[in-house]
């Protein structure tokens, strides 16, 4: 398991963090760490979310380098049965830069990267 601070909140995963997590490795560029931070919808914009991430530069080869975005995810909620290829209710939504700014609807999960 791993976790994330936020301010004074620590963030840690479930099965929707690790998908996201996941996609976002993918996502990143090469040589940099990445990291999927869950992000309420109407909440705070993924930038701001990525920028206020105060640990995650702490095992990196750039220290005091702030955390920025690289993308926002949706992983939607509602899914088929566990373990099935192809299950329809498995989706995602890739929103790319306008996800990084959004602070009304979009994404549940900020791609961040330093």
């Amino acid at each position: 398991m791993y976790a994330y601070t936020i301010g004074t909140t620590v963030l840690a995963g479930g099965e929707d963090h690790t998908i996201a997590q996941a996609a976002c490795t993918g996502m990143g560029s090469e040589k940099r760490y990445t990291a999927a931070i869950p992000r309420e919808r109407g909440g705070k914009s993924c930038q701001d979310i990525c920028s206020s991430v105060t640990d995650m530069d702490e095992e990196t080869e750039y220290p005091g380098t702030k955390p920025y975005c690289i993308e926002g995810i949706l992983i939607y909620q509602k899914k088929g049965p566990k373990d099935t290829l192809n299950t329809k209710w498995m989706n995602t939504w890739k929103y790319g830069a306008k996800g990084c700014v959004q602070t009304k609807w979009g994404p549940n999960f900020c791609c961040c990267s330093v």
